[in-house]
């Protein structure tokens, strides 16, 4: 069972991230569905995962949730790093592609940035999107993101380079 929710939405809750989840993250992170526009070039082994990526997400400069209906794991969102000093994160997330079109990431990432505006006194949350991502996209541009400008061949994927866009919005923006 996922931790205890620490913020909750309409349709899902955003629970703290603990051991037991680490399968479940493993498996988005290597689901080439999700490791496209979320993960990495090599795969996440239990180990490797726990070594690299469940240290990071405990640090305190990262909001790292897991997004759940229920009970059921179904993604994940994060703002990170979070920097204090200039006011800004990152938003990231993802939804297992079993789970994708149920509005799941628009929720949770509604959740997150308005928990950073409001709890962690953010000024800017910026998005950085591989540009094939329509779905992504769509998301931060339905709370509000303002496309900002492209990052040409700033990622290698699938074997080839490809460009990253970038979109943001800020703290007076999010209140409108």
């Amino acid at each position: 069972m996922p931790g205890p929710v620490f913020v909750d939405g309409e349709d899902v809750g955003l629970r703290t991230v603990e051991r037991e989840d680490v399968e479940f993250l493993q498996e988005g992170m290597n689901h080439p569905g999700v490791r496209r526009y979320a993960g990495g070039d090599l795969p996440y082994n239990r180990e490797r995962y726990e070594d690299e990526r469940f240290d990071a997400i405990s640090g305190g400069d990262v909001l790292h949730l897991l997004v759940c209906t229920g009970d059921e794991r179904v993604g994940d969102v994060s703002l990170a790093p979070i920097d204090d000093r200039r006011g800004w994160a990152n938003l990231g997330y993802w939804v297992h592609p079993d789970r994708r079109g149920e509005g799941y990431a628009t929720e949770a990432a509604r959740l997150a940035v308005a928990h950073g505006f409001e709890e962690l006194a953010l000024h800017r949350v910026s998005a950085t999107i591989v540009a094939d991502n329509e779905a992504s996209k769509r998301v931060v541009e339905k709370l509000g993101f303002v496309h900002e400008g492209t990052k040409r061949d700033d990622a290698f994927v699938g074997g080839e380079y490809v460009d990253r866009e970038v979109y943001a919005v800020l703290d007076d923006e999010w209140q409108k």
